[in-house]
């Protein structure tokens, strides 16, 4: 009886301290995932162009002394400070920009009252220079002040660097008290039992057993209904990949206009944010690969705003010139954009041609993305204009290019993706340059070939680094 007495009592102690650290645990992993989830989505929507210029006009210490001494720090310090309040945050986020020349990072915008310009960050942790580019956690430590634990993500330009990171932290003391209190409440409850244990020792036993099994239980129950909602997210998300699917140009129909062709899409996430397009009417063929603000969720949503909005323009406007079906297709997204309360400036950047089957004849227009054309002895890259299609100060009418192709020649439409992608030995983007030379090497493939060597090559450049932006080649052979 002494024995079993004995070993009630470890039991108890046992799974005391391992509801304890597993408590624990669960709680700080929950708000690591609230923390990420914060900055990648505030990061993901803010514009990087906008604060690097921004830090660029503020080189000093204390440029900037109130919220209101700019309206760049005071836009994003709004919406920051919105954020804090909607998620119970208990302290304010930050955004960081490293110093190379220092090797130190300098705070930028603060969702609070309080304002340290360029201040230096001490003891930072190496964590934020090893993932700057793709963010992560910092480990929960110990400060003066009580626990914390802390997420970053990076926030990018245009051309998509890193600029700076959006940083969130969060007291974690108060949940370590309240997991504690717990613990101190049970070892109370255990010691009561141990004395009531000495008069029925099996009897209660039992008892501790199914107490503990019920908590068991009730964790397996968490567990489930965690998984159970990530099918269903993954499941939504699956849907409207079938949903985005369904509005891009199928084999089938590239088959029957073009003999040769390759089509190299390879998104970041499941679903894309880059699209390739594709009309007929009578015997010119319209084309486009089109790069719309954002990737994922967000981003596929404005592809399927920007296809519609080149169909409507094409088939119902019945507009011909590819200038002009951009510039009308940028009045249809900004239309969109502005119909609610908060002005968006998305839209795409994208490389248009129309082909005539007959005659040879291209015309092109592209919003920031170029189109090469390689013919037997000569290799040309078509212009873009240096605007979006939808909303952009001082937009201009979009410019359209003619140019006479012979049987044979090749034209290659993309997004900057495939350039804009980082790997190789150093960790570097693999640019423009190189992918101009890389196109002209594989030029003298079948286009299907073409295709699986620029995947192949992309994926060895990338390696095991995350990939940075979808991705979409299409190249064909008139």
């Amino acid at each position: 009886m002494f024995v079993i007495y004995l070993l009630i009592i470890g039991l108890s102690t046992f799974f005391l301290v391992f509801g304890y650290y597993d408590q624990l645990a669960l709680q700080e992993e929950g708000q690591y995932r609230k923390l990420q989830a914060v900055v990648s989505s505030v990061a993901m929507e803010m514009d990087g162009d906008e604060i690097e210029a921004m830090m660029k006009s503020y080189p000093e210490k204390d440029g900037i002394t109130s919220k209101n001494g700019n309206g760049i720090y005071r836009k994003y310090s709004e919406i920051m400070n919105g954020v804090v309040k909607y998620n119970n945050m208990n302290s304010p986020m930050y955004t960081l920009v490293y110093n190379p020349d220092k090797n130190i990072f300098e705070y930028g915008i603060r969702s609070d009252d309080q304002v340290y310009f360029r201040h230096e960050y001490v003891n930072f942790p190496d964590v934020l220079i090893e993932k700057m580019n793709e963010g992560g956690t910092i480990p929960r430590y110990d400060s003066e002040n009580g626990t914390w634990i802390s997420a970053f993500y990076p926030i990018r330009n245009s051309e998509g660097e890193v600029v700076g990171l959006l940083e969130a932290d969060q007291e974690f003391t108060a949940f370590i008290m309240e997991v504690r209190d717990r613990f101190l409440k049970g070892a109370l409850v255990m010691a009561v039992i141990v004395v009531v244990i000495a008069l029925a020792v099996l009897f209660y036993a039992r008892r501790i057993l199914k107490e503990e099994e019920r908590q068991k239980e009730t964790l397996r129950d968490q567990k489930r209904t965690i998984e159970l909602k990530n099918l269903n997210i993954k499941a939504s998300i699956n849907y409207a990949l079938k949903i985005q699917s369904s509005l891009l140009p199928s084999e089938g129909h590239f088959s029957s206009l073009f003999d040769d062709y390759f089509i190299f899409y390879q998104p970041k996430d499941i679903v894309s944010g880059d699209f390739y397009w594709m009309e007929q009417i009578g015997d010119e063929v319209y084309v486009a690969v089109a790069d719309c603000t954002g990737h994922g969720v967000p981003g596929a949503m404005v592809s399927v705003i920007c296809s519609n909005a080149l169909n409507r323009v094409v088939k119902e406007m019945d507009k011909r010139n590819t200038g002009e079906i951009l510039d009308h297709a940028a009045d249809v997204v900004t239309d969109y954009f502005s119909k609610g309360d908060t002005q968006m400036r998305d839209g795409m950047d994208i490389a248009f041609c129309r082909i005539n089957l007959k005659t040879l004849k291209l015309e092109y227009s592209g919003a920031n993305n170029p189109v090469y054309i390689v013919s037997k002895d000569d290799f040309q890259t078509l212009p873009s204009s240096r605007q979006p299609v939808g909303e952009f100060p001082d937009r201009k009418d979009f410019e359209s290019t003619s140019l006479q192709l012979k049987k044979g020649d090749q034209v290659y439409l993309f997004s900057d993706g495939y350039a804009d992608q980082f790997g190789g030995p150093a960790g570097k983007k693999f640019r423009s340059q190189k992918f101009r030379e890389l196109i002209r090497t594989v030029s003298n493939l079948p286009m299907k070939e073409q295709g699986s060597v620029l995947e192949r090559r992309f994926n060895e450049w990338r390696n095991d680094l995350e990939q940075v932006d979808d991705v979409c080649v299409l190249g064909i052979r008139v």
